[in-house]
């Protein structure tokens, strides 16, 4: 603990890491304590940035970000009113609350200069990059596999997913970085790449370039062998937007998509069809179920709209409506029986299951309120980079235009699946404040070479 009341951003450090490449051993309990260990990161680095703040006279992060996140926070609270479940609900704002701690972290280390801000993009992108090589040793290693459905009710594995049932005679093997889920893999790394670009303009030296492309390409690779559909469509919104502000060249980025597309079907590695096939789109795996979490999530939005059900309350609720519909499909009613079946004999959990669509989820789970404030949250984190783009000094406005990319492609990735609880947004959230603190700062140190506007 001394040591980050010196050096905070070790602590910050220990935080990502454990957000990251670590999450799976990070959320463990450690042994003979009551805490796991990213709590336990939390807390230390909480307790010595707040100790040395008050010695020091450090002044905090301000910015709109953070009266929008300590009203969300609040309203997953005061959910504890309406949930029909108490364990789930203690569990679920004890994890608000160490994202909403993550937040402040980065916005407040990261944001006390232009140095610490540097060396937090750099902490999280080699994080970053572990994981995405830990994702090849899942890959490339039998031993680092397990079939999907192994981890049990408590969802919490580490190695590769291995799914039987998806494409049939296939077996595909997702890969997650640690991060337990291959979705999550995929959507924090659509976050992370676009810093690389900044990165790549802060460090001018041939090798740092060589390093930062370098974890630039295996983070791609790692997108790709996620093989999570909604993570490629958020990296190219992502693309798209950097290209718009001429931060990314278009020639060279169509070169090296192409050329990675010829590399990526000359391997074809098994399951690569579950990305681009449109039948598989149509009929494959879970994507037909899913049209029916949206319905469903949408009845259930119009009987509670206000204040929800309460956290992981979506699952539970939806199955109640299935319950209640008088007919199902066939392939809609074979899933909820067989759902129902493997959580009576505690192989699954309803409270697991998510609506696939971050609006839907947070919706039924914290009601209009939680939405309200969550959107205000994501409004006000683009609003702080746009500010930054149209006020900053030039390495600041490219920051701020690759996290503005970071951002939106996250946001894609949420019309498709469940974000709400990977550290990636709130991450984020803490990178805008950091930045709108160190952009608009006098004494915070503008002179960064190697960077144009």
């Amino acid at each position: 603990m001394a040591l980050i009341y010196v050096v905070p951003a070790i602590g910050l450090a220990f935080m990502l890491f454990t957000s990251t490449v670590l999450q799976v051993p990070g959320s463990e309990q450690v042994t003979g304590l009551p805490l796991s260990l990213n709590k336990i990161a939390g807390i230390v680095t909480l307790a010595a940035w707040g100790a040395r703040s008050v010695v020091n006279r450090v002044p905090i992060t301000w910015s709109p970000v953070m009266p929008a996140l300590l009203s969300f926070v609040a309203v997953v609270v005061l959910s504890g009113f309406v949930t029909a479940n108490t364990t789930e609900y203690v569990q679920g704002m004890t994890l608000y609350i160490q994202l909403a701690a993550l937040t402040i972290m980065v916005a407040n280390i990261g944001g006390e200069n232009d140095h610490a801000l540097n060396v937090t993009c750099v902490t999280l992108s080699t994080a970053m990059t572990a994981s995405t090589l830990l994702a090849f040793a899942e890959f490339l290693l039998p031993s680092l596999a397990i079939e999907y459905e192994d981890a049990g009710a408590s969802g919490v594995s580490i190695g590769a997913q291995i799914d039987s049932g998806s494409l049939e005679g296939v077996e595909i093997k997702r890969v997650t970085g640690g991060l337990e889920d291959a979705n999550w893999f995929g959507y924090t790394l659509v976050g992370v790449l676009p810093i690389n670009l900044y990165l790549f303009h802060r460090f001018a030296t041939t090798g740092a370039r060589l390093v930062i492309l370098a974890m630039a390409g295996l983070q791609s690779m790692g997108i790709v062998l996620s093989l999570t559909r909604s993570a490629l469509i958020g990296f190219a919104v992502a693309l798209i937007w950097l290209v718009i502000r001429r931060r990314l060249p278009l020639g060279p980025l169509v070169a090296a998509a192409i050329l990675g597309g010829i590399g990526i079907a000359a391997w074809n590695p098994a399951g690569l069809e579950r990305i681009y096939s449109i039948s598989y789109a149509e009929t494959g795996g879970s994507t037909p179920i899913r049209s029916y979490y949206l319905w469903g999530g949408i009845s259930l939005i119009q009987e509670r709209p206000l204040f929800g059900y309460g956290y992981s309350q979506f699952g539970p609720n939806l199955f109640d409506w299935f319950r209640r519909q008088p007919r199902l499909p066939p392939d809609v009613a074979a899933y909820e029986s067989e759902t129902l079946r493997r959580a009576a004999i505690g192989e699954d959990s309803l409270a697991l299951i998510n609506a696939h669509n971050m609006v839907v989820q947070v919706w039924v789970e914290f009601g209009l309120l939680g939405l309200l404030t969550f959107a205000a949250l994501c409004a006000l984190l683009l609003r702080d980079l746009a500010l930054v783009r149209r006020y900053g000094a030039p390495p600041h406005r490219l920051l701020a235009d690759c996290l503005f990319a970071s951002t939106v492609g996250f946001l894609a990735c949420g019309a498709f699946g469940a974000v709400m609880l990977i550290k990636m947004p709130w991450i984020l959230a803490g990178f805008a404040a950091a930045l709108r603190r160190v952009a608009f700062t006098a004494d915070a140190g503008l002179g960064v070479r190697g960077i144009s506007p």
